[in-house]
């Protein structure tokens, strides 16, 4: 459903442009742009110049392109192609029925990890084990489930950038609608567990606070995501700002309601999770096969010769841990739809990188032996 719109007759600097005026989230990549671009066209007539586009006129009606050409039909009712359609839009308003508070501020892994004694007050997509890991950290949780850690830390990482971004981005178009307006704050707990959002004054506190800890301890904020080093940073924190009396500090959302009547209970919730979090899925783990990392070729060199490195993919034969953590950390999704996606990709991209892997080694093997005849 596009809620705003295109100028016709004006002519817009590139597809981004257009995302942008139509409150469209922008995904940079070739697939992507087309489904963007094949759903704006379902509503407007555009004309392509350069990398720029003419609008010439809304239909009355939406319509269905088909491959890109001019094939449509009218089907009577506007379709949305773009990643994460507006699903979690959906979720957020039916949310904030069932929660039923003018404004209110709540921590990101409140309103998604599961909550057995108030599970009708958040959005659960989380489990319990996502919890646990959060708790624990990376590397104790590998132990405990027998994967490796580097793919259990990056699996973490991409579940809570392409669900945070989806979440904000959400929150971003209803407060353009005027539903709601939001804000990202830092919330303070005080010794005697008194609490507050942090003012602009003590924000800047807390910053410089932070940057003096990291020097003293000597890390970077990527080590904060063991949870006992981000647990002892913040304890740093405290100590710089003691005059203050705070325990700890942690992100917020702040969400007030502007339009209580556009605050609504929404029907097939549970049916709207599964298909988010199956996409949320299957993007984490396209996002982990299309990892790659620089790999050095380590043998030895001829004086003058270029030492090379050469790109591999570290998951690529760990497709049955993906679908395990998978498994453990999201809840409420279809998992048939995880084993299709895995028996394609093995036949497809696995073996592609498979055959890439068995030709590097084939000419690292003939690399070496011209060495050993120039040595020789």
């Amino acid at each position: 459903m596009i809620t705003n719109e295109l100028e016709v007759g004006k002519k817009y600097k590139d597809l981004k442009v257009m995302c942008e005026v139509l409150d469209f989230e922008y995904f940079d990549s070739t697939n992507s742009r087309k489904a963007t671009l094949r759903e704006i066209e379902s509503h407007y007539k555009l004309e392509k110049q350069g990398r720029g586009y003419i609008v010439l006129e809304k239909y009355d009606t939406p319509i269905i392109i088909k491959n890109n050409n001019d094939g449509r039909i009218n089907n009577g009712g506007g379709i949305r192609n773009t990643k994460y359609d507006r699903l979690m839009d959906d979720l957020i308003i039916d949310w904030l029925h069932r929660k039923n508070e003018a404004e209110f501020n709540i921590s990101f892994n409140k309103i998604f990890t599961q909550d057995k004694e108030k599970n009708n007050k958040n959005i659960p997509l989380f489990s319990d084990d996502y919890a646990n890991l959060m708790n624990i950290g990376h590397e104790e949780f590998s132990k405990e489930i027998a994967i490796r850690k580097d793919l259990v830390d990056m699996f973490r990482e991409k579940m809570y950038m392409i669900s945070s971004k989806c979440f904000e981005t959400s929150l971003g178009r209803l407060q353009k609608q005027n539903i709601i307006i939001w804000s990202k704050e830092t919330m303070i707990k005080y010794y005697g567990d008194m609490t507050e959002i942090a003012d602009e004054d003590l924000l800047e506190e807390i910053n410089l606070a932070e940057q003096e800890t990291y020097e003293t301890m000597e890390i970077t904020s990527f080590k904060r995501r063991n949870p006992n080093v981000n647990k002892k940073f913040k304890r740093e924190v405290c100590k710089i700002l003691s005059q203050h009396r705070i325990s700890s500090y942690w992100k917020v959302y702040n969400i007030e309601i502007l339009e209580e009547d556009k605050i609504i209970s929404i029907e097939n919730v549970d049916k709207i999770k599964i298909e988010l979090v199956n996409r949320f899925v299957n993007s984490i783990r396209d996002s982990l096969y299309n990892k790659k990392y620089d790999e050095i070729d380590d043998t030895p060199i001829a004086i003058g010769e270029k030492r090379e490195s050469e790109k591999y993919n570290p998951f690529m034969n760990n497709t049955e841990d993906m679908v395990k953590l998978s498994n453990i950390l999201f809840i409420d999704y279809d998992k048939s739809n995880i084993e299709v996606m895995d028996e394609e990709w093995e036949k497809g991209e696995a073996k592609k990188e498979k055959e890439k892997m068995k030709q590097k080694i084939e000419e690292k093997k003939v690399k070496r032996k011209k060495r050993k005849i120039i040595t020789n």
